[in-house]
């Protein structure tokens, strides 16, 4: 803007992760945290109770690095873990 300030836009998206990598995003990660994922994107397509065509599109995440803590995290830091 006019005073220099960098104005960020908030991109939500749906990932899914598995295994270890879920346990530790479910333990380390919370709501408004910055995080980098890696990962393919996946698209369904569904029907609905009435009959409407649904689509989804979510990643499917093979590495997730946190940028900031969290809100509400322990002490523990978080270990590096990527599924392969």
């Amino acid at each position: 803007d006019e005073n220099g300030y960098t104005a960020k836009d908030s991109e939500f998206h749906r990932i899914t992760c598995f295994n270890g990598l879920g346990q530790n995003v479910a333990k380390f990660c919370s709501k408004g945290q910055l995080v980098t994922v890696e990962g393919r994107i996946h698209y369904t397509q569904w029907e609905d109770q009435d009959g409407t065509k649904r689509y989804g599109c979510e990643i499917i995440a093979d590495k997730v690095d946190f940028l900031t803590k969290g809100h509400g995290t322990s002490s523990d830091s978080a270990p590096d873990i990527d599924e392969d």
